[in-house]
């Protein structure tokens, strides 16, 4: 059939991008994508967490047109290269583990809201015992007291999901693990336990390293498993431009 019929030559490429929407993102590379050759064009292939960019170049040659994609993917990189954390088969787990032996790194987790599902995206990737050493699924105000040793006064009065609990579980995590980093998550996935002060889908996310703490507030707007799942990408983010000195 090839050698019968004249066809041409279709060449895809995947971009990945975390931590944007679509329709931010679409505003921030409109001009980009309107400047495209005509024989280039792009899809948006929006998932939770996460959306795609697929460019699909036509013609007749293959190098030429992988030429020409890479030199599109180029000028993308200088406005949204923060965004972008792999491409094709690229998973945000798998990228993170890599940064993680590069940097001759280890982590460990605590995980309240999450309960595992952040410990489950690292153990997912072969391998990971490299850099993932484990985690405590600390659900319970008891476990993140007598385990993690989160104060009585943080407990009580800026809860469990608060900064202040997340630096505490995320701190004592990478001390009992005697590992490089500890992550931490803390919220309400919902559908109850929220509150005026504190809605469902209310999450704090802490990264500890030997020197610092670095915390993150998100709003998230899904049901149960889609707040769980949200949290545990936002958390694979946070450490992904941690490393790589992004923040």
């Amino acid at each position: 059939l090839v050698s019968h019929f004249k066809t041409p030559i279709i060449y895809h490429k995947v971009i990945k991008t975390i931590g944007i929407g679509e329709s931010y993102l679409s505003d921030l590379i409109q001009d980009w994508e309107l400047s495209l050759p005509k024989h280039i064009k792009l899809a948006y292939l929006p998932s939770l967490g996460i959306v795609k960019l697929r460019l699909t170049a036509f013609g007749n040659n293959l190098e030429i047109l992988k030429a020409n994609v890479e030199d599109q993917i180029s000028t993308l990189k200088t406005q949204i290269n923060s965004y972008i954390f792999g491409y094709e088969k690229d998973e945000i787990a798998e990228v993170v583990g890599h940064l993680l032996i590069k940097n001759k790194s280890t982590i460990a987790v605590a995980e309240s809201c999450t309960g595992g599902h952040l410990s489950h995206q690292f153990t997912q990737i072969p391998g990971c015992s490299a850099y993932y050493v484990g985690g405590v699924i600390s659900y319970s105000n008891e476990i993140k007291k007598d385990i993690l040793h989160v104060s009585d006064s943080i407990l009580n009065i800026d809860g469990a999901v608060s900064e202040s609990c997340v630096s505490a579980m995320a701190k004592s995590v990478r001390e009992k693990f005697k590992t490089t980093y500890g992550m931490a998550t803390s919220g309400i996935a919902g559908p109850d336990g929220g509150s005026i002060e504190k809605p469902v889908g209310t999450v704090w996310i802490a990264l500890a390293s030997e020197s610092e703490v670095i915390t993150r507030k998100l709003q998230l707007g899904g049901n149960r498993m889609q707040n769980i799942h949200m949290t545990s990408l936002n958390s694979l983010n946070l450490i992904r431009r941690y490393l790589l000195k992004d923040l």
